[in-house]
Order: structure tokens, then C-alpha cells, then sequence
């Protein structure tokens, strides 16, 4: 860790709190402290983290386990950031939030306040199957953090086999590695096409023929019943199918599970399921709690449905919103993080995913073509893009499609571009700023770009910037769980609380439909959209109460920081 790193036993001789607390020093925490400090120089900042080493660049680990990058090229900013920015950095454990007392409960008896709080605790990998025989074996890892990819790293000198469990895209990541590297690579697939979530049938084939060409063996519906070992490691996998796959290695990639964790123990019940939900500004149904990266759930603009965006990019961009958020700088990134997207090299192949390629809209049309080894799928409605997947030897520009496809621009003109593979991002937005300087010298009028609206489920929302804000928020004193339960969608009614304003507020509605909720791009989990286990009460706008007095919290806890 950092030299600024105070470990929880010293507490006691620091201050005992900070304007801005972030658990978690993933990218997604130090981002948003690193932001926050660029735009309040004075604001006390702290991070606290069990977690034994700086931030690091999580998609270069699997380049890190066969040797292509040193420890320190992990680095995801330069070591002594957090001194040289003035963020203080706590090694403790978290156990609990008091939301009403505004500190947070360390493990060991320490407490820690706060005046906003970031919780960025990240995802923990999904793993085996509890009751799965041998999983416990030596050299069966779930590969996540650094430790395991450490672990790799040590091992991989005196393997020469290797199974590898998962359908995602961290699965062929891990298998072309290996095959990098020279190991025979058995590849277990539970599906019956790869990546189900974000490809169709034929570029999910493409992708696999170019990993088969690349030597992996690949096993489709195929699931391990036990891992075999001797004398403690392991020797090798029994499938579904009977058959028996030596190996020294067995690297689970199964996908991953938002660390939910202090959502559960807050004392002010707050909205999760999988992932902490959160609105346009990330803020949490408590106050003056924020949630970002791989633990916070964002509703898709396009499905309407909440759901994690587990990427190294959406966690950076949501660092900086949040940041803006917690120190009252809105208008700074009061712009939509806007789609999702995931682009990845796989030998000689690459893949590109932008939106929601699979996603059926209303007045939808696809649009496909191929050619060899390369293919191409667009879902449009009306001249605007809403869907983009690719997999071919070049990539297009991901993030100018993405833009695209958030600012709702019409495409009649790079249609058979993008269909083809040759669209040319620079030429494009070079001819597209001269059409619009030329149309505001001619009219007089600033060009205004509006974003695509797409015809969505209605389902709970966070108030938007023009609503009462969540913090303003007052709950009636029925108990909740603050967890959503499963095969509920909502709808709006008004009641007396409400009809003053005009405004509705959600409700579970009792017909029960299934929600599409579409897995993350890189760890897919299939999960249902969560409503209520218990009515939603009358929701009452106010005005955001001020930060309590000290005392309060002295009466409450013995502070050592």
C-alpha cells in the first residue's frame, strides 16, 4: 500500500472522520477521490480498504499471469497518487453503516465518520458450486483479484494442461492466454453457444472456430460433476458426460456477484438486489450514500431494467460522476455514462459489443452481413442505431459508436459503413462538426443534440434532476427489508401524498412478468430485475436535512481517526 496507508490499530491518533469516505480502492474508488480532490482542494478524503495494494489495472491481469507485464505495470496510477493528493488510505474492514449516526463500524471495535459516503466494494467471483466434490483441491482457482492471478503466475511453469470452466468473456480471455503461453486448454462451456447474453449464434460460432483454430478444446453443455485430486492437488475434472480431463489446473471463470454486503447492514434500509441501485448521479435510496463501480446497479436506458456494468471504463467515468455529485458539482458531468459497450482482442480475432445487440425494441430492424471471418450485426429503429456487435481481425471505433448510439444520430449516411466495417469515425465527426458550424452560421441557432428515446418497461425509478431529490425522501414507519424480491415489475398510481403535485409514485404491481435483465459483458450472471417483498410506502418530498451535530455522533461511538 501507500505510504499515507493508516492501519486500523493507529486510528485512534488521527482524526475521527472526513467529508468524502470511500470504501474500496478499486478503479472505481480512487477515481472518484482523485476527482473529488481536483474539485475541492480542501475536502478532507479518505479510503478505507482491507485490501492489501494499490489500485491496479484489473483487465491487464490475465496479460500479468503469462508474463506480458511486470507487478508494477499494474499499476492503475502512479505509485504515491494517494499522498501526493492528500487522500487518506485506512487498511480496515467495514462491517456496518450507521446512516442516521453517519459513521461506519470497523471491525475491531473502531468507528469512522463520514458527511458522504462512496461505497465501492466491488464484486467477489461466483466460484464453484458449494456441494461440487474436490473444489477445495490445490490448484483450483477462481480467478478475480491479484492474489489469484499471483497464484496463476507461480503455477503456470510446471503445468501442461489446464481446464478452464465458464461461458463469459473473462473464459476466453483466460483460454487464449494459456494457449499464449503453451498449455493445452480443455474450455468447458455449460451453454450451448458462447457469451448468450451479448452474441447470436453466428458470431458466438465465429468466436469459438477462431479459438479451436488457436488449439483450445472446447466442450459445448458441458458441466463438471467433481474435480479429482491426489494427495490434496488436483489431477483432473470428471464432466457431465462421464469422460475424464487430466489436468494440474483447474481456473474457474464463472462470473461474479456484487458485494452487497453494508447494504445489508445499514441501518436506513437500502434498495439492492444484484448490485446497490442507484439514479443518474449514483446516489443510493439512503442519504448521502453513493454507489459506484462493479457493486452499484444503473437502470438501462434502453431496457428499462436495473443492471451492473462490471467494466474498467464505466467504473472510471463513474468516478468522476460521482465525484462531481459528492462535492455539489453537477453540471460537470450531468451528462448519461449512456450504453454500455465491451470490445476485447482474442488472438487474431476482435469483438465489439455496443448496447444491446440481442435486445428485441419495438419497430426494430437488424441488420446483418458476413464475411470470412468477419461478421456484423446492427439493431436499428428508424435511421438511429441501437445495437451494435462485431467480430472480425479489425475493430471499428468502439466509443465513436458508442457516442452514436447516445446522442440518437442518424446513420442513414454510415449505414452500409458500419454494416461493412469501414466506417471512418474521423472523417465522419470531421464532416458532421462542418455541417453543423455551416448550419449555425446560416440560422443563428446552436445545435442541440438529443439523445434517442426508446419506448422502455415502466419500472422504479430514482427522480431525475428535476424531481425531488432522494435525499429528500421520508419513508413512513412500516419496516422494510430494503431487498426487492424477485418476478415483480412496478407501475405508477397516485395517492394522497401525491395528488398535489400531479407526481405518481411505484408501486409492485401484482401481475407478475418476467424482466430481462442482460449480463455483464465481460462476468455474465443471468438475474431478474428485484421489486419489493413488501408494498412501497408513501414516498413525502423535503428538504435535505443538514449534517448532524458532532455530539451526536460522539454519543454514539468513540471515534480514533
Amino acid at each position: 500500500m501507500s505510504n499515507n496507508t493508516i492501519s486500523v490499530r493507529h486510528l485512534q491518533h488521527t482524526s475521527d472522520c472526513a467529508d468524502i469516505v470511500i470504501i474500496g480502492n478499486g478503479i472505481a474508488g480512487l477515481t472518484t477521490a482523485v476527482e473529488a480532490r481536483r474539485l475541492a482542494s480542501e475536502t478532507r478524503i479518505a479510503i478505507i480498504t482491507d485490501q492489501c495494494h494499490p489500485t491496479i489495472n484489473t483487465p491487464a491481469l490475465k496479460q500479468f499471469a503469462i508474463g506480458k507485464l511486470t507487478q508494477e505495470q499494474l499499476l492503475a496510477y502512479p505509485a504515491g497518487t494517494e499522498r501526493a493528493q492528500r487522500i487518506r488510505v485506512i487498511n480496515a474492514r467495514v462491517e456496518a453503516i450507521d446512516a442516521e449516526g453517519k459513521f461506519l463500524r470497523l471491525r475491531g471495535g473502531y468507528n469512522f465518520g463520514y458527511g458522504s459516503l462512496l461505497i465501492a466494494t466491488g464484486s467477489r467471483p461466483n466460484g464453484l458450486p458449494a456441494h461440487l466434490p474436490g473444489r477445495d483441491f490445490d490448484g483450483v482457482l477462481a480467478l478475480h483479484r491479484l492474489q489469484d492471478y499471483l497464484d496463476l503466475r507461480r503455477r503456470l511453469h510446471g503445468v501442461s494442461s489446464a481446464v478452464v470452466i465458464g461461458g463469459g468473456a473473462h473464459a476466453i480471455e483466460t483460454v487464449m492466454g494459456l494457449l499464449y503461453y503453451g498449455i493445452e486448454v480443455h474450455w468447458l462451456i455449460r451453454g450451448e453457444t458462447f457469451l448468450s447474453q451479448m452474441l447470436d449464434s453466428t458470431a458466438s460460432s465465429i468466436v469459438l472456430e477462431s479459438a479451436r483454430c488457436a488449439g483450445a478444446k472446447i466442450a459445448m453443455k458441458t458441466e463438471v460433476l467433481g474435480v479429482v485430486g491426489r494427495m490434496g492437488s488436483v489431477v483432473g475434472v470428471i464432466t457431465n458426460d462421464n469422460n475424464m480431463l487430466p489436468c494440474q489446473l483447474v481456473l474457474v471463470c464463472t462470473g461474479t456477484s456484487a458485494v452487497t454486503n453494508l447494504a445489508k447492514n445499514c441501518t436506513i434500509p437500502m434498495m439492492h438486489g444484484d448490485g446497490i441501485f442507484v439514479d443518474e448521479q449514483f446516489r443510493t435510496s439512503v442519504p448521502d450514500i453513493y454507489a459506484a463501480g462493479d457493486v452499484s446497479a444503473r437502470k438501462n436506458l434502453q431496457t428499462g431494467v436495473y443492471q451492473r456494468q462490471a467494466q474498467w471504463y464505466a467504473a472510471v467515468l463513474q468516478g468522476r460522476s460521482v465525484a462531481a455529485a459528492m462535492t455539489g458539482h453537477h453540471e460537470t458531468h450531468s451528462h448519461s455514462i449512456g450504453v454500455s459497450w465491451h470490445a476485447t482482442h482474442l488472438g487474431d480475432l476482435s469483438m465489439l459489443t455496443v448496447g444491446n445487440p440481442l435486445h428485441t425494441f419495438e419497430g426494430m430492424t437488424i441488420c446483418t452481413d458476413r464475411g470470412k471471418k468477419r461478421y456484423c450485426r446492427m439493431s436499428i429503429i428508424g435511421d438511429r442505431l441501437v445495437g451494435y456487435l462485431s467480430v472480425g481481425a479489425a475493430q471499428p471505433d468502439s466509443l465513436a459508436i458508442k457516442n452514436i448510439i447516445d446522442e440518437g444520430r442518424s446513420i442513414r449516411s454510415i449505414k452500409k459503413d458500419l454494416l461493412k466495417g469501414t466506417f471512418d469515425a474521423r472523417k465522419y465527426y470531421s464532416q458532421w462538426r462542418s455541417q453543423e458550424t455551416l448550419e449555425m452560421v446560416t440560422s443563428g441557432k446552436i445545435p442541440v443534440v438529443k439523445p434517442q428515446n426508446y419506448v422502455v418497461p415502466l419500472v422504479r425509478s430514482f427522480p431525475t434532476a428535476d424531481q425531488p431529490t432522494i435525499h429528500g425522501w421520508e419513508y413512513d414507519a412500516r419496516p422494510s427489508s430494503g431487498m426487492l424480491g424477485e418476478g415483480s415489475v412496478y407501475r405508477v398510481e397516485r395517492g394522497e401524498a401525491d395528488r398535489e403535485t400531479g407526481e405518481g409514485y411505484a408501486v409492485p404491481s401484482a401481475k407478475e412478468i418476467a424482466s430481462i435483465l442482460l449480463t455483464l459483458p465481460a462476468r455474465p450472471v443471468t438475474r431478474s430485475l428485484l421489486s419489493y417483498s413488501a408494498p412501497l410506502p408513501v414516498i413525502k418530498g423535503r428538504n435535505t436535512s443538514p449534517l448532524q451535530p458532532k455530539q451526536n455522533l460522539s454519543e454514539k461511538a468513540n471515534f480514533l481517526l
